[in-house]
């Protein structure tokens, strides 16, 4: 069998296809059930292909269990990058609202976080199923993960994907430790320029708070253009600290200005990272 079996046209097609049910999932054009349909009619015709090609039986063992981990990584990998632009596009809508600059705006719905990881588990129950029907052994679903080469863009978590997104590309915040989990019914927006006021929104439970961001720039340092996002809420705290999740999460988050991201370099940090020190002087 091939190396990679999404390396030749059928398979470039079939990731294309993946990528448009992913984003159809997340529009609400396809259901759960839906989805789990298409994910095992893949396997059986990456399966099919693969027999058509002489390059397996289809009674391999071992080709079986290749051929259903590979589905299964690009699946997870494109279900990742469909929550992520899902979150994206919300956040363009509310960005337009401002009616200017298109590039210093951050989003984050914990929805998308939530439904993320739900499809994710999904996917893995699906793939060790269809093994068990095959009777190909089991699938490892962490270990596909660990040793993927499809993770330039962040993992096949939300968060990583968020924070290449918002750190590494549009250089206005960044996710200290990808691993913790939001609150739900969370969301917030955060934009550097509104009229020379930086501004964040945030909605928990359906409510609404709005806060301006006291950032300030002065020629020779670097204070003041970092804040963590707890620092920011200090005065709504006994307002929603009853909310799980939230003060941990607030915690590692921090928000900063274009002029920050490009002095400290911090987009070119990738995965678990602390913002340096507000006071670091770069003259």
């Amino acid at each position: 069998m091939p190396k990679h079996l999404f390396g030749d046209s059928f398979g470039y097609d079939m990731q294309k296809d993946v990528e448009t049910h992913m984003s159809d999932f997340y529009a609400g054009r396809i259901d759960k059930r839906e989805l789990d349909q298409y994910f095992s009619d893949c396997c059986t015709e990456m399966r099919k292909y693969q027999v058509q090609k002489h390059w397996s039986t289809g009674n391999v063992d071992e080709d079986n269990r290749k051929i259903i981990s590979e589905v299964y990584e690009i699946f997870a990998k494109e279900n990742a990058r469909a929550a992520r632009r899902a979150n994206y596009d919300e956040g363009a809508k509310l960005n337009a609202e401002y009616g200017y600059r298109n590039y210093d705006w951050v989003y984050y719905n914990a929805d998308y976080y939530y439904q993320c990881a739900d499809v994710r588990e999904s996917l893995g129950t699906m793939a060790n199923e269809i093994a068990q029907k095959w009777g190909s052994g089991s699938i490892d679903t962490e270990e596909i993960e660990k040793n993927s080469d499809l993770t330039l863009d962040g993992g096949f978590d939300f968060n990583s994907g968020w924070n290449f997104s918002y750190r590494n590309q549009v250089g206005r915040a960044s996710m200290a430790d990808e691993s913790l989990q939001p609150p739900r019914d969370f969301r917030f927006f955060y934009k550097e320029d509104v009229d020379n006021v930086s501004k964040m929104d945030m909605w928990i439970n359906g409510r609404k708070y709005e806060k301006d961001i006291p950032f300030y720039i002065t020629p020779d340092s670097l204070e003041g253009q970092l804040f963590q996002a707890d620092e920011i809420w200090k005065e709504h705290d006994e307002q929603i600290d009853n909310v799980r999740g939230y003060s941990d999460f607030m915690s590692h988050l921090s928000l900063f200005t274009g002029w920050y991201a490009w002095s400290t370099g911090i987009n070119n940090h990738f995965g678990n990272y602390i913002p340096e020190n507000t006071y670091w002087n770069y003259g």
